[in-house]
């Protein structure tokens, strides 16, 4: 057998081992021990019935109000109208409508994964966060609305890691191949902000990132035209969906959405008791007087985030030893220095400035992560921070040539971080998991 073949080989077998971990969770796992599961399953159920997006006065959303008072059949977000269509289909095989849910994510990382192995061993750097963290494998092994807008954006990674340049003059004709990308490009990023609003960082990384990209390709015009395209096609989607929503809740009253919280959220999260001071703990604490600095100090953020963001289960309630936590912290920071010098030094033009504009988008995404948890709710939680893996995923994919001159070093680092995940995936996640 040659190299190449038993490369793919191993990779196929890493790929079906992750699936198949995931499918054990997705199958065996009781309904709503994963975070907030059963609110995300009601707004799926909605649209396993239905093919409208309802106004917020609509009596047909009864059912599907969270703790908080609310739906999240109130936000912009699509997920559930696609996921819920999947559902519908697949429900006769899958028996249960909350597994047939479920089995929505599975697939979504089912594609990802064919994606990845049809990418060129020159570009299959671009999808390593895949590979080294269970808390993605976990988001997309429940029912959620987070698995949906990572899915796209790690589309939006292959397609940048399937242009040669990413940047270069292209026609506006359809007929051409790179364009067909460029626009799917942009319905794909279209898509994701009006999936998940945490996710809109990521779209002021794709800007900052057609300039990178033109940058190094010493082509500024060419990087603008093609970024027009692209925010032009994603502004129509998005502007499209805010107006439906628009004119479907054109009746409803202003005060409804505080009736609903009022009538729908838990005692400590009704409008009554935040305005009484006797709300749920984690609720507003900047006008409570915690100051930001205590977020960290007090509360320890940044450890409960880091944490989350490689294997913590249940409701935050299953997690590895410390110990854990602190090895694969070590290589992943090993790993993502080793990368940044690789792409700095052998990245040519652009490398340094791809590496700068990541960090300052990755730092964005944790701030707004750190803002939500001070003035709305406190929620230490790593998949807040996912846009990061996809931004690393587009700077690799572009830049692969230099981060490909690191592959020796960091092989052994990734494949640390594949057991270790599997070992938290299964014999913690998957072990203990309520059944």
């Amino acid at each position: 057998m040659s190299k190449t073949a038993l490369k793919n080989l191993v990779l196929g077998l890493v790929a079906a081992a992750i699936l198949a971990a995931m499918s054990a969770m997705a199958v065996t796992s009781r309904l709503n021990v994963h975070p907030d599961e059963l609110d995300h399953i009601n707004a799926g159920r909605y649209f396993m019935r239905y093919w409208d997006f309802p106004a917020m006065d609509d009596p047909r959303l009864a059912h599907t109000f969270s703790n908080y008072g609310v739906t999240y059949l109130q936000q912009l977000d699509v997920v559930y109208f696609f996921a819920g269509k999947f559902a519908s289909l697949v429900l006769p095989l899958a028996g249960q409508d909350y597994l047939a849910l479920r089995f929505f994510n599975v697939f979504l990382f089912a594609v990802l994964l064919g994606l990845f192995l049809r990418l060129p061993d020159t570009k299959k750097i671009a999808f390593l966060p895949l590979f080294i963290t269970p808390q993605v494998w976990y988001v997309f092994s429940y029912f959620n609305g987070d698995a949906f807008p990572f899915f796209l954006t790690f589309c939006m990674v292959y397609l940048v890691a399937r242009f040669d340049p990413p940047v270069r003059p292209l026609p506006l004709s359809i007929q051409n191949r790179d364009m067909r990308r460029l626009l799917w490009l942009g319905v794909l990023l279209g898509l994701v902000c009006i999936s998940k609003q945490n996710y809109y960082v990521f779209a002021g990384f794709l800007l900052a990132f057609f300039w990178v990209c033109g940058r190094a390709a010493h082509d500024l015009p060419a990087a603008a035209k093609n970024a027009a395209v692209v925010f032009a096609l994603t502004g129509l989607l998005f502007a499209g969906r805010w107006s439906y929503n628009v004119y479907v809740n054109r009746t409803v009253r202003p005060e409804v959405p505080t009736q609903n919280a009022e009538k729908y959220a838990r005692e400590d999260y009704k409008p009554s008791a935040q305005e009484a001071g006797t709300q749920f703990w984690g609720l507003r604490m900047r006008e409570q007087g915690l100051t930001y600095p205590q977020l960290f100090s007090l509360w320890t953020w940044h450890i409960w985030s880091f944490r989350t963001s490689f294997g913590v289960y249940d409701y935050l309630k299953i997690y590895a030893p410390f110990v854990y936590y602190r090895y694969i912290g070590y290589l992943l920071w090993t790993i993502m220095g080793a990368l940044a010098v690789s792409l700095i030094l052998s990245g040519g033009p652009g490398g340094l400035s791809a590496v700068l504009v990541f960090l300052l988008f990755a730092g964005l995404t944790v701030f707004q992560s750190t803002w939500h948890s001070w003035v709305n709710d406190f929620q230490a939680q790593g998949r807040y921070l996912f846009p990061i893996g996809a931004m690393a995923g587009m700077v690799l994919a572009r830049f692969s040539k230099g981060a490909n001159r690191s592959l020796p070093f960091i092989i052994p680092l990734a494949v640390g971080m594949l057991v270790l995940s599997f070992y938290s995936f299964v014999f913690v996640g998957l072990k203990n998991i309520p059944k």
